[in-house]
């Protein structure tokens, strides 16, 4: 019984193709291929094992790379908690709570009106959610107060990252980008057409970037 095709990144492919300067010819001869079976996997985005296989072995790339997991394009939403705030929230409530229990110079007013601000710093800031399907990459804080959304044609690379210790979290400009964070030092830089960038903080730095370049992929193909 012959073994159903898999179902292949054609765009991936030809990019890595076209970065070595060769024809389809010239990729066939060095997999070991057919030209018609190189020429078909561009055009349908399908192959076999084997073949799979023999282009991971030229392009020295795991063969999983070239490939979509359940067979096909899978959009990608990851929320990341704030573990920063949701540790010093529930310590700077207490204090308040102690300040005014112990009749504080602050009149309790204030304290309430504090404790409430911090409250309310805290739901938003207290996670990170980002989404990738094939048209944009979304991402919000805590219930989606404050949401941004950017269009993938918009991006002209991504890499991970390591942000140094005083870039800190929330969101601030840096550079000619801006960053938005609620916890740690990862996360992803995406380069824009329009020479800005923007960073986006996140504990799956890796696979959110496997998931934007599989976005474009995924439309690029269709």
């Amino acid at each position: 019984m012959q073994a159903k095709d898999m179902k292949v990144k054609s765009t991936v492919v030809k990019r890595m193709r076209a970065e070595r300067m060769w024809s389809q010819e010239q990729l066939a001869e060095a997999a070991g291929l057919g030209l018609r079976t190189v020429q078909r996997l561009e055009a349908a985005g399908t192959g076999s094992q084997e073949t799979v296989r023999a282009l991971a072995a030229v392009f020295e790339v795991p063969a999983e790379s070239l490939v979509w997991r359940a067979g096909g394009y899978q959009t990608y939403c990851h929320r990341q908690w704030g573990l920063v705030v949701l540790v010093i929230l529930p310590m700077v409530l207490a204090i308040i709570m102690a300040l005014r229990d112990a009749g504080a110079v602050i009149p309790g007013a204030v304290l309430i009106a504090l404790g409430l601000v911090f409250t309310g710093v805290g739901i938003v800031f207290s996670s990170m959610t980002i989404a990738v399907n094939e048209q944009e990459i979304v991402w919000y804080f805590g219930p989606g107060l404050i949401r941004k959304r950017l269009p993938l044609s918009d991006i002209d690379a991504c890499r991970a990252v390591k942000n140094p210790w005083w870039m800190g979290i929330g969101i601030h400009a840096y550079g000619t980008g801006w960053i938005y964070n609620v916890s740690g030092m990862l996360g992803v830089e995406l380069a824009l057409s329009s020479g800005a960038s923007v960073r986006l903080g996140t504990d799956q730095p890796k696979f959110l970037v496997q998931a934007i370049n599989d976005a474009k992929d995924a439309a690029a193909s269709q």
